[in-house]
């Protein structure tokens, strides 16, 4: 019965050690399961995460930059546009005011030099033609 009691309580502890076994194995097993399963979870949150912010951080950039870019050349043009509006407006205004300017003074001198001038005019040819005739005159008749 020695035997049978020693059989029966080496059973017992070989269950009870067994089942502890398996407990602390299957809790080692689960833990380190768990912990491979946060590292990749948390490995692909970080990557997820990492990925979300520079697509963020990208898309920012960018429509600052675009926005910066647009109201430079926005500006640029504008300027441009005004530089030769500018310089075209000014172009007409200095033509036109030229045109008439020199209308004006045509018009003003003209007048007063044609006046001139006639005067000038008759009186050299009233000079002159008298004196071409006598001569003339005599030319014939020495002829």
């Amino acid at each position: 019965m020695d035997d049978q009691l020693v059989d029966q309580l080496v059973d017992q502890l070989d269950d009870q050690l067994v089942d502890q076994l398996d407990d602390q194995l299957v809790d080692q097993l689960v833990d380190q399961l768990v912990d491979q399963l946060d590292d990749q979870l948390v490995d692909q949150l970080d990557d997820q995460l990492v990925d979300q912010l520079v697509d963020q951080l990208v898309d920012q950039l960018d429509d600052q930059l675009v926005d910066q870019l647009v109201d430079q050349l926005d500006d640029q043009l504008v300027d441009q546009l005004v530089d030769q509006l500018d310089d075209q407006l000014v172009d007409q205004l200095v033509d036109q005011l030229d045109d008439k300017l020199v209308d004006q003074l045509v018009d003003q001198l003209d007048d007063p030099l044609v006046d001139q001038l006639d005067d000038q005019l008759v009186d050299q040819l009233d000079d002159q033609l008298p004196n071409q005739l006598v001569d003339k005159f005599f030319d014939q008749l020495i002829d």
